[in-house]
C-alpha cells in the first residue's frame, strides 16, 4: 500500500488515470501499492474483434473468451462483436468465423482487438480493408489491443508512430528494423495502444485491459472462471507501461 493511502477497509475510489499512476509508482519506485482499489463503474463496453483471412485462431478466441467471461461476471461490460470484410472468414487452421458487424467507421466500439497470423503478411483485399478501417477509426477507440503480428497492421495503418511496442518474438527484429523501440515484455502499454507478443499473450493482454479498465476484483473473477494460472498481480508484472500524459491515456 502506498504510504498515506489508508487501509484496505477505507479504500479510496480512484479515477482510471489514478489507477495508472499506481501502476507507474511501483514500476519506478519499487514500492508496493494497494491493488484492491475500487474502479468507478463504467459505461457498457463494446469490444470489436477485427478479423481477416488466415488470422491465427487463438489470437481471436483467447481475448474473446476473456472479454466474454467479463460479460458473465459483470452486467455492465462485454458486448462482443466480430468485424470483418467478408461474411465468413477462414482462419489459419480452418476455423470459420461468422461476421456479426460490418466495417463501419461510424459505428465503433470501446476497444478494438487486432489479431495476428499469416494473413497479416499476405496481400488480400480483406487485409487492405482491415488496415483502412484501423486508419479511419483509431481515434474513436479508447483502447487498441494488438495480438502477435497484428502489430504490423497497426504499423501500416500509421498509428504506431513514436510508440514503444512488441510483437511475436520471431518478428521482433523486423519490427525494430522499421525504427520502433521494441521491448520483450509479453504486453506493452503506450498511450491507447497495447501490443503483445505471440498467440497466448493475447490472453494476458486482455486480462490486463480488464484490470486497467475495470479493476482487480473483476479481473480475479475472470481469472477464476477461465482457470488461468496467473493472478492479476502477475499479469500486471508482465506489462511494460510507458509513461504518458493522462489525457492521452483516456
Amino acid at each position: 500500500m502506498i504510504e498515506g493511502q489508508g487501509c484496505k477497509s477505507t479504500k479510496k475510489v480512484l479515477q482510471h488515470r489514478d489507477y495508472l499512476r499506481l501502476l507507474r509508482y511501483k514500476r519506478y519506485h519499487g514500492k508496493p501499492y494497494d491493488l484492491t482499489i475500487s474502479i468507478p463503474p463504467m459505461e457498457p463496453m463494446s469490444i470489436d474483434f477485427l478479423i481477416f483471412p488466415l488470422v491465427e485462431e487463438l489470437d481471436v478466441i483467447g481475448p474473446f473468451e476473456v472479454f466474454g467471461k467479463l460479460k458473465d461476471v459483470s452486467e455492465n461490460h462485454g458486448n462482443l462483436r466480430i468485424l470483418a470484410p467478408a461474411e465468413v472468414t477462414v482462419c489459419k487452421h480452418g476455423l470459420r468465423i461468422l461476421r456479426t458487424t460490418f466495417l463501419d467507421s461510424e459505428n465503433c466500439g470501446s476497444i478494438l482487438v487486432v489479431p495476428g497470423g499469416k494473413g497479416t503478411r499476405e496481400p488480400s483485399e480483406e487485409r487492405s480493408a482491415v488496415i483502412d478501417y484501423i486508419r479511419a477509426t483509431h481515434t474513436a477507440y479508447k483502447i487498441i489491443l494488438s495480438v502477435c503480428t497484428g502489430t504490423f497492421l497497426l504499423d501500416e495503418a500509421g498509428i504506431l508512430r513514436n510508440k514503444v511496442c512488441t510483437t511475436h518474438t520471431r518478428f521482433q527484429k523486423e519490427l525494430k528494423q522499421k525504427g520502433y523501440s521494441v521491448v520483450h515484455n509479453r504486453v506493452v502499454h503506450d498511450g491507447k495502444v497495447i501490443t503483445s507478443t505471440g498467440v497466448t499473450s493475447g490472453i494476458d493482454a486482455s486480462l490486463y485491459v480488464v484490470a486497467f479498465m475495470c479493476g482487480k476484483a473483476l479481473t480475479e473473477q475472470v481469472i477464476h472462471r477461465i482457470e488461468y494460472p496467473f493472478s492479476a498481480d502477475e499479469i500486471l508484472e508482465m506489462v511494460h507501461v510507458v509513461p504518458t500524459d493522462d489525457q492521452e491515456m483516456l
